[in-house]
């Protein structure tokens, strides 16, 4: 079976954050499968995140004389790629869905807004062609259903897994040193969803407890000059480390190796790599009560009300206290963890492609809703 695998957001893990991880996984799983996957994807001559989104429009603009589509026995979309084929005359689309863009615009101001919000618009059209819509978790799926109107029935809920990231291959190169003051990790893009200012000013809260907690964050992103601003009025510049972007996998793994906790304070998150990555190590983690934080983490992540400094401080300082409840969590992480294996999220979309193609003719077909599987 030919797919054509449409994504116009960055494939690195370096530049697409959570979705390109998903990609990593998902193309080599399927590949590992016997599939033969022709990736669809444009090369950017822009930075901004204004000037990328009006390329990928292009993009997609540009899609429906693209052989490859012809040649393909099904057409996979990530996010709302694919929007502009005609499903009559075309093999039948699957709209792999990520972002959920109308579910982000609660947190972006102009010109960012305009674009999500665009964005959102081509989301829904996408949806509304596809055959199924794959999500990974309930809260995904049911913010799709009350924003797009999508038929619930069309939507299929795939939980996440992972290969590992090519940093963890490093993660027992060397031991743990202990550390001499608490040290927590923060990792992900700075979108204005991940909240990490709350994280921050948590941070400031703590510091008269704890003089000598450090946070080290680890990313980049839109939000990164505000933050550092942020940061140096709290006047956190000795408890805060700006990592930036992470390139060197030694230096990932080390950062995680130290860390005593991982913390993400962010208020949406369709499933969340980065609590996956922290329950494979182990790690106690605090997490904001929010998106699909409770559903992916279960009983393996220490909750905190949401939007809250003095929420997330106190989960902080719960754990900090508690060198016994620390490893409570770290052994509930590792546990929580086995129940998304790589093979069981590529199950779920094998299980799904030879639905959708199945039950498809190859061309002139009507949407009917798709049997779908038990999510």
């Amino acid at each position: 079976m030919r797919i054509a695998l449409v994504s116009s957001w960055y494939r690195d893990v370096s530049g697409g954050s959570g979705t390109a991880v998903f990609y990593q996984a998902f193309v080599g799983g399927l590949k590992q499968r016997g599939y033969d996957i022709d990736v669809i994807s444009p090369k950017f001559t822009s930075e901004g995140y204004v000037e990328v989104t009006l390329e990928r429009f292009l993009f997609n603009t540009e899609l429906r004389t693209d052989p490859r589509i012809q040649a393909a026995d099904v057409v996979i979309g990530f996010d709302y790629d694919g929007y502009g084929l005609d499903p009559v005359h075309n093999p039948p689309l699957i709209c792999s869905a990520h972002a959920v863009f109308a579910d982000v615009l609660n947190w972006e101001t102009d010109p960012v807004r305009t674009m999500v919000q665009a964005q959102a618009y081509f989301d829904q059209v996408a949806m509304e062609k596809s055959r199924i819509v794959t999500i990974g978790s309930q809260y995904a799926k049911d913010r799709i259903v009350a924003l797009y109107g999508i038929a619930p029935e069309k939507v299929q809920v795939i939980h996440h897994g992972m290969l590992d990231a090519p940093w963890m291959k490093y993660i027992d190169a060397e031991p743990r040193v202990p550390n001499d003051h608490p040290v927590i990790l923060s990792v992900g893009k700075m979108y204005p969803r991940k909240r990490t200012n709350i994280l921050l000013r948590a941070i400031a809260l703590l510091r008269d407890k704890y003089p000598t907690v450090e946070l080290r964050v680890a990313g980049d992103g839109l939000e990164e000059d505000r933050l550092r601003q942020l940061s140096s009025d709290l006047h956190l510049d000795g408890n805060v480390t700006w990592l930036g972007y992470v390139g060197d996998d030694r230096q990932m793994a080390r950062e995680w190796r130290q860390a005593d906790i991982f913390a993400h304070s962010s208020s949406q998150e369709t499933f969340g790599y980065v609590y996956l990555e922290a329950m494979r190590l182990g790690k106690p983690i605090v997490a904001a009560r929010a998106g699909a934080a409770p559903e992916v983490l279960g009983d393996a992540g220490l909750l905190a009300e949401a939007e809250n400094p003095e929420a997330m401080a106190n989960a902080l300082d719960t754990m900090l206290g508690s060198p016994s409840l620390q490893a409570a969590y770290s052994a509930k992480a590792v546990k929580r963890a086995q129940l998304y294996p790589h093979s069981k999220m590529v199950d779920g979309y094998v299980e799904v492609i030879e639905r959708v193609v199945r039950q498809a003719p190859r061309r002139n077909y009507q949407w009917q809703p798709v049997e779908s599987a038990a999510d």
